[in-house]
């Protein structure tokens, strides 16, 4: 049973965000700015933010050139223009906000193994292309500089993006949850939402936990819950995707910085703490990855680990120390979902394996969505 302290101050809401990860917390931090009084809270299923936002590689990209062209399938070119300015501004979000110390910052420069040849007129092409959105060109042919490296026999090209960088996930959620609780957001972790319905000028929100069963109620609710969104909002079209990351154990002399992909953005990897961390592949079984269980594909840890000797050290002994999974959300191209469901209601979803770049910005404009 509650009591009347429950009950009168704990249990309404002028906005709930469900989900708790990048785009929750920034919808929530993003209303807060425009209402400093509003009663706010935020809904995490996990202990931990239960998606893709504290298991991820923590890659500040914006997409290698081999994955815009293949993203050229799906878009115009202004299209693509336009989203890789969103993720751009949304790093920036990210960066302005909780600042480069507290997230773990690094501009370290990211970079493409190609197994052919560099293409300097695809290379103009999007220099020219994406120039206005970093106030210079972001590409360059840097194959010379592969004997630096010593990557396997394989990589015959090296493409730099000066603008990329990279960060530490488990910082920055930490930060923002900081945040949240100095700007008085009430966050339920360890919560799931079974069940919602709009009541009047209201919208009533049933959520359990292992220990209470409570019905919350909101003025406004968003949905930032990305792979998991079909389970509240069946009409979404979305495709989920498990992502495989491996870490070694440390190397010695391990002499090499930056941020590297390969197989048009399916495979990344960087070194962090004298360790490899390593992961993708999931285009060799797209259709096995699509699920929102977690879990180990036998097929991509043995095409990572075969990776990290014939490849990416091959003249170093290297040790794997664990593998975890995450879950990304897919649709029929890279588009985030951000609309409304109802005059009460709206979703942000559907990040497309871009969320530490795009989710800041999501967030954000998910928040501003309910205000219209």
């Amino acid at each position: 049973m509650l009591s009347y302290w429950e009950k009168s101050a704990l249990l309404s809401y002028e906005f709930v965000v469900i989900g708790g990860g990048i785009v929750g917390c920034f919808a929530a931090l993003s209303y807060r700015a425009k209402h400093p009084s509003a009663r706010i809270a935020l809904i995490e299923r996990g202990i931990l933010p239960s998606g893709a936002s504290t298991k991820n590689a923590g890659f500040a990209c914006f997409g290698s050139i081999s994955e815009l062209q293949d993203d050229l399938n799906d878009f115009t070119l202004d299209e693509l223009v336009a989203l890789t300015e969103k993720r751009f501004m949304g790093i920036n979000h990210m960066r302005s906000t909780l600042g480069d110390k507290a997230i773990g910052y690094e501009h370290s420069k990211g970079y493409e193994l190609s197994f052919n040849s560099v293409d300097p007129e695809q290379l103009s092409f999007f220099n020219e292309a994406l120039k206005p959105i970093f106030k210079g060109e972001p590409f360059s042919d840097c194959t010379g500089d592969l004997s630096h490296f010593g990557f396997g026999s394989s990589v015959k090209g090296l493409i730099a993006h000066a603008y990329e960088g990279s960060i530490h996930t488990g910082k920055m959620i930490s930060a923002l949850y900081q945040l949240l609780g100095e700007q008085g957001v009430r966050c339920f972790t360890g919560c799931t939402l079974k069940q919602f319905e709009e009541k009047g000028a209201e919208v009533i929100l049933e959520v359990h936990s292992s220990q209470q069963q409570l019905s919350l109620s909101a003025k406004k609710v968003a949905f930032c819950t990305n792979a998991f969104s079909q389970d509240l909002l069946p009409d979404l079209k979305i495709v989920p995707g498990r992502g495989l990351v491996l870490i070694t154990k440390e190397i010695e002399d391990l002499n090499l910085s930056g941020c590297f992909h390969y197989n048009s953005g399916y495979n990344y990897f960087r070194p962090i703490d004298k360790r490899i961390m390593l992961g993708g592949a999931r285009h060799l079984d797209k259709a096995g990855e699509q699920t929102a269980e977690f879990g180990i594909n036998e097929r991509l840890k043995t095409s990572l680990v075969a990776d990290l000797s014939a490849l990416i050290l091959p003249n170093k002994p290297v040790e794997v120390d664990y593998f975890w999974s995450g879950i990304m959300a897919f649709g029929a191209n890279k588009h985030p979902i951000l609309k409304r469901v109802s005059e009460r209601i709206a979703v942000a979803a559907r990040l497309g394996g871009m969320g530490v770049a795009v989710g800041p910005l999501l967030g954000k404009e998910v928040a501003e969505l309910l205000e219209s």
